[in-house]
């Protein structure tokens, strides 16, 4: 499931939004706005990121954890600074409703998914999960 996280639909709004405003497309950047959805994916991120090192003992790669974190605070900075802060609502909740139709049409739940199931905390786990028929992550086209 490539778009099992909040962050990864996020990520593709922003690019999208990104490529808009470096190509001067208006239509893309009047219309789309990804500065809420960002500013949601990073408050979550930080909060399940305290949750699995605090209660579940995770312990992460530095590396890893530092661009996980840059992925999440990188186009929140970007979107913050750059955008016209139109349709920043409506972007918001457009991306939660299709990230809950996707979500259950897999038949899976944000409850499993960010609580339950496990994560990648390596490169190396990384590396053994895109290997396997699992590849859940846009970095495994890069590996």
């Amino acid at each position: 499931m490539i778009f099992k996280y909040y962050s990864q639909w996020v990520f593709y709004l922003f690019i999208l939004w990104l490529l808009g405003y470096l190509l001067k497309i208006d239509t893309i950047t009047k219309y789309i706005n990804p500065y809420y959805a960002t500013l949601v994916a990073a408050v979550g991120y930080t909060f399940w990121i305290f949750y699995l090192i605090g209660f579940k003992g995770y312990k992460f790669e530095v590396s890893f954890l530092l661009l996980l974190t840059l992925g999440h605070f990188v186009p929140l900075y970007i979107s913050y600074k750059y955008s016209k802060k139109t349709y920043i609502t409506e972007n918001l909740i457009g991306t939660l409703i299709v990230y809950g139709i996707y979500m259950t049409i897999n038949n899976k739940d944000p409850f499993n998914v960010y609580l339950v199931d496990e994560y990648v905390n390596s490169w190396d786990e990384l590396y053994k999960m895109c290997k396997s028929k699992n590849k859940v992550s846009l970095l495994c086209n890069l590996l």
